[in-house]
């Protein structure tokens, strides 16, 4: 069981070393410290919230345009691509 449980940690370590874990966690701590997209994200509930669902939905078409939120999203994408050949290859 040690030898499964070292080669887990190794298999980590290259995965945190790879580009899409690198690109994905800058653009990670992008999205979570841009001013912009969380007042977005809090103008869409709030609106939201009011029943304004017309005025939510073009904002909401704003975040998902806003170019750390694309930059993020694409790079979550390519990193849940990387690991889902990494499970197929372990299954």
């Amino acid at each position: 069981m040690d030898k499964v449980i070292e080669k887990a940690q190794e298999l980590k370590t290259l995965i945190d070393e790879t580009p899409e874990m690198k690109e994905f966690l800058k653009n990670k701590e992008q999205f979570e410290k841009s001013e912009d997209v969380i007042e977005l994200k809090h103008n869409i509930a709030n609106l939201r919230a009011k029943g304004k669902i017309q005025e939510a939905n073009n904002l909401q078409a704003l975040y998902d345009n806003h170019p750390i939120v694309v930059n993020y999203e694409m790079s979550k994408n390519a990193l849940y691509e990387l690991l889902k050949t990494i499970q197929t290859i372990i299954k």
